[in-house]
């Protein structure tokens, strides 16, 4: 189950994702979820490992991995 954070990041990079196609930076990424940056991180990693987003951290890149709705209820 996601947590309050991972929820809106998810919610954030997908709509960001399926309307400008563009990446997303952490501080910005932290601006709009109002969370620190050290928040957001933590919760980029968890999104990772539980397979929501692909994320590469060297590029600060991340992109939703489609189908994620369907196990998100």
């Amino acid at each position: 189950m996601l947590n309050d954070t991972e929820r809106k990041l998810l919610r954030i990079l997908y709509n960001r994702n399926g309307h400008q196609n563009a990446r997303i930076l952490i501080p910005e990424l932290a601006r709009l979820a109002g969370r620190e940056t050290g928040q957001i991180r933590k919760a980029l990693e968890s999104l990772r490992e539980e397979r929501f987003i692909e994320w590469e951290e060297r590029m600060d890149v991340a992109k939703v991995v489609p189908g994620w709705q369907h196990y998100v209820k």
